[in-house]
């Protein structure tokens, strides 16, 4: 991923921060960050977000799913003057003098923003959250109570929104609700991102409250509560109906909220026991990775765009120009943050994946621009699916095309994980078809080595850009054109017909894998010299998340050899990557050191915000793709848990350092639920639910699965028990360096036969010639 300016940090904050004893249940204290004044810096302040509305606590903005403004490199997420920013006064960081007596906590189990301002004589309690089933509603409730006073108290509001050059809009109308005046403003997107692609700008409407200066509770009342429904949605209608709803609801609102939160941490809340700091990274790394994911249910009530996908900070960042990325989406989506939410939220993991089929005639133009067949994904995406990498950055568009081949890796890993046929006949057969067409046009024939290059690419490693046979772009290139030959076979494709398989497996198996025999390692590109330093991790990712088969000696030299030369101030997914690589190797000391160093230097106080950079470095603020990356190396390191095309295994489970137990309530495999905790020497499998066609093996043993059983054992395997040909059509193994003269499909068949015509042909004159 490509470093662009960012906003500074500002200050230099300790890594995790301190913590202020939250009040209440104290078994919940490890989901809330507390602070006393002053705030942090915008960047390292949390992120607040539903899926379809997103903000920076105590922020003048919001963000709305899928709207953006400004012309292609320009295009970002449109900056939404945030009505719902109300704040009180006495702890607001644009009064003149913060109260000492206030405090601010992040509440991650209930996904509230909360500041409390107490003394002997009251206490004024706010709530500030974006709410998880009327999605386009952000809420805020201010209680106060009376402590000792016997006068009348008040606390005073400030309503702060920003001024947004991102809209053009309508005059201001308003109306009266339940004797509350609410006024509408509305307004279009000035920029489209692509004219030819996108005819219309984005409407939306803001629908807020006219707030009173101060709320008060007379001497005979204790207490009183005051809520503030603003609604973002595409029309004033809309808006309308929202807003009634909830304040029919009143507080009762609140639970329809709590469920869908309860319901999110289910499955995110991943738990250990004995080390309350790691447990509190884990739990801020889920909240704001899922933060940005739709729930599962909302109400019908008001229109949205579908979901538009994942960007590196969220939903909640992005809206200024060569900051933040933009709200774009990258390769950061499928590869960092989409394994962990496949395996614990697959509805989530579908609706991230169906923002690229959303986006796919923007793909088509990229392809038919450069000259490709099929689709070919930008290395940016948005609205359209066009190309939006900033002017800054043209060798990251120009080369890294692997990112075509990492969406439809991430379609592959869910057919594994689901099974979900309807889907594949619906989406995935024609993204894996289309993106196939791109690689077979895109691969080259070298007549020397009687094998297909894929020249002027890059890599991960963006230090390096134009380089030929990077070995991770061939891999996933590979993977790509097998999984397409599959299922346009199982779709009966009429255009990826029989015979353009054929060419699909031939360039697929006969794609380069670079390989040093001397020094037993995987060049990472044509004339890659040993000690060469790179960004990140790259060759190294052949281990894991690709899985591509290799002595373990290979496996070895690769993590070793490029551990030695990768930047120390990489991103953090790297780390991650080999801590994982290390794992798989039992080098345990190795994986402890890269695990600490994959997160403890990404973290910033009091809130634990992922940043982009470590070592207090400026970057990105909530910089979901670490924390995605973070949690593989807990779930597919840690854990041991690894997909395969049909079963998914749990082998090496360990614990995480100074942890007595590793648990991850949901797992979920082709429908089968299940929950994992790990211990010292052993894990216990916890049925939720069953599935059919799925059987369970636990160390060799064959298990009646049932729901509510449990399992130990040290290692285990969920397999599919129907064969793995479908329709006729087999996933045939991804193997690559194979030459066209070696292999048997019909292509090199056909070439056999002529190299035995030509043969013939040279015998006969021969003979006629003596």
């Amino acid at each position: 991923m490509s470093l662009r300016s960012v906003i500074s940090v500002g200050l230099a904050l300790t890594v995790l921060g301190a913590f202020v004893a939250a009040q209440g249940d104290t078994s919940d204290a490890n989901y809330k960050f507390q602070t006393r004044p002053p705030l942090p810096a915008a960047a390292v302040m949390p992120t607040l977000a539903n899926g379809n509305i997103g903000f920076v606590a105590y922020g003048s903005y919001v963000h709305l799913n899928g709207v953006y403004n400004g012309l292609g490199g320009k295009s970002h997420r449109a900056r939404i003057p945030n009505y719902g920013n109300i704040q009180l006064m006495t702890c607001s960081p644009e009064s003149a003098s913060v109260s000492p007596s206030c405090t601010y906590q992040l509440d991650m189990k209930e996904g509230k923003f909360v500041t409390v301002d107490e003394n002997g004589a009251y206490r004024v309690v706010h709530e500030m959250y974006p709410h998880r089933y009327y999605d386009t509603v952000l809420v805020n409730r201010v209680r106060v109570q009376r402590l000792s006073s016997e006068t009348v108290i008040q606390a005073r509001l400030l309503q702060i929104p920003g001024q947004s050059e991102d809209f053009s809009w309508l005059p201001t109308t308003e109306f009266v609700m339940s004797g509350q005046v609410y006024k509408v403003q509305c307004g279009t997107t000035v920029q489209v991102e692509e004219p030819s692609v996108q005819a219309f700008g984005h409407n939306v409407c803001v629908t807020y409250p006219t707030i009173p200066e101060y709320v008060e509770i007379e001497p005979d009342v204790m207490a009183k509560e005051f809520l503030f429904f603003t609604a973002f949605t595409m029309t004033a209608e809309d808006g309308t109906r929202q807003i009634s709803e909830v304040t029919m609801l009143s507080n009762a609102q609140e639970s329809l909220h709590i469920r869908q939160m309860e319901s999110l941490w289910e499955r995110y809340g991943i738990t250990v026991e004995g080390n309350n700091e790691l447990d509190r990274v884990i739990k801020a790394s889920a909240f704001y990775l899922f933060s940005s994911l739709p729930a599962h249910q909302v109400a019908s009530s008001a229109g949205r765009y579908p979901f538009y996908g994942l960007a590196p900070a969220g939903l909640g960042r992005g809206g200024i120009v060569e900051q933040e990325y933009q709200g774009h989406s990258f390769w950061d989506t499928e590869i960092w943050m989409y394994p962990a939410i496949l395996l614990m939220d697959p509805i989530n993991a579908a609706k991230v994946l169906s923002y690229r089929t959303t986006v796919g005639g923007g793909a088509r133009l990229k392809a038919l621009h450069n000259n490709y067949n099929g689709i070919q994904f930008p290395w940016e995406s948005a609205f359209t699916g066009t190309e939006v990498t900033p002017d800054c950055c043209p060798e990251v568009a120009d080369y890294q095309h692997h990112i075509t081949a990492d969406i439809v890796f991430a379609a592959r890993q869910y057919f594994y994980a689901t099974g979900d046929f309807s889907w594949l006949r619906s989406q995935g057969c024609r993204l894996a078809a289309d993106t196939a067409l791109f690689w077979l046009s895109r691969a080259v024939y070298n007549n020397a080595t009687d094998l297909y290059e894929i020249r002027n690419a890059m890599g991960p490693d963006e230090d390096h850009p134009n380089v030929s046979n990077n070995a991770f772009t061939n891999v996933m290139a590979a993977h790509n054109l097998f999984f397409g030959e599959f299922a346009s076979c199982y779709c009966q494709d009429t255009v990826v017909n029989e015979s353009v398989r054929k060419e699909l497996l031939k360039v697929g198996r006969g794609l380069t894998l670079l390989y040093d025999a001397e020094g037993d390692f995987h060049p990472q590109y044509e004339g890659y010299q040993t000690g060469t330093p790179i960004k990140q991790a790259d060759t190294v990712l052949l281990i894991y998340p690709l899985q591509y088969p290799m002595n373990v000696s290979t496996k070895a030299n690769n993590l070793r050899k490029y551990s030695e030369v990768t930047r120390e101030n990489g991103p953090a997914m790297t780390w991650a990557i080999h801590t994982i690589g290390h794992l798989e190797l039992n080098q345990l000391i190795e994986a402890d050191a890269m695990f600490d160093k994959s997160y403890r230097q990404y973290l910033r106080a009091p809130f634990n915000v992922w940043s982009e950079n470590g070592n207090n470095e400026p970057g990105a603020g909530n910089f979901i793709t670490g924390a995605g990356g973070f949690l593989q190396s807990i779930i597919n390191g840690y854990a041991g848990v690894r997909l395969h095309q049909d079963r998914l295994e749990i082998t090496n489970a360990r614990l995480t350092p100074s942890t007595g137990t590793l648990h991850i309530p949901t797992i979920e495999y082709r429908g089968a639920l299940f929950s994992l905790t790990v211990r010292t020497n052993a894990f216990t499998i916890k049925i939720r639910s069953t599935a059919n066609d799925v059987r369970l093996l636990v160390d060799q043993k064959e298990e009646h699965i049932c729901t509510g059983c449990e399992y130990n054992g040290t290692v285990a395997s969920f397999q599919m028990t129907t064969g793995q040909t479908f329709g006729g059509c087999t996933l045939k193994p991804t193997t690559l360096g194979v030459k066209v003269a070696d292999q048997t499909d019909g292509a090199s068949t056909l070439r056999t036969t002529w190299m035995a015509f030509l043969s013939l042909i040279v015998c006969f004159l021969l003979s006629k010639m003596f």
